[in-house]
């Protein structure tokens, strides 16, 4: 995927195993995380492929969805619009399954006590 403010690199093995590159690395064509897809991950990411059938632009679009398969040795590929509904829902999917990369530093992340989850509360309450 390569948007306006963000490129992002999804390599996905038929084993499961999944790679992931983000800005400069899914330009280069690069992946800095390795991982696994569980087997319903994969079986879900299976049966987006087969249901969406992806008719490539003519035009030379900037941002886009560069989307790359193969099934046995039938390669395809398709560059589409951002807007386009059904490679959008591929790559959520894709980030949803992924976000294991980000977990660690999502958990080292300040949780809110107690006291300012009640004062935000307390705030929000019209007086």
């Amino acid at each position: 995927m390569f948007g306006d403010n963000q490129s992002a690199l999804y390599v996905v093995q038929q084993n499961g195993d999944i790679a992931f590159g983000g800005g400069m690395h899914a330009i280069q064509g690069k992946t800095s995380w390795k991982g696994a897809l569980t087997p319903q991950q994969l079986e879900k990411l299976q049966a987006l492929l087969e249901a969406t059938t992806l008719q490539a632009t003519d035009k030379k679009l900037i941002y886009r969805f560069q989307i790359k398969s193969q099934v046995g040795d039938v390669p395809s590929k398709a560059t589409v619009a951002l807007s386009n509904v059904h490679a959008t829902e591929l790559y959520f999917f894709l980030e949803e399954s992924t976000l294991s990369r980000v977990q660690s530093q999502l958990n080292a992340l300040p949780k809110p006590s107690m006291d300012v989850i009640a004062d935000r509360e307390m705030k929000d309450i019209p007086q």
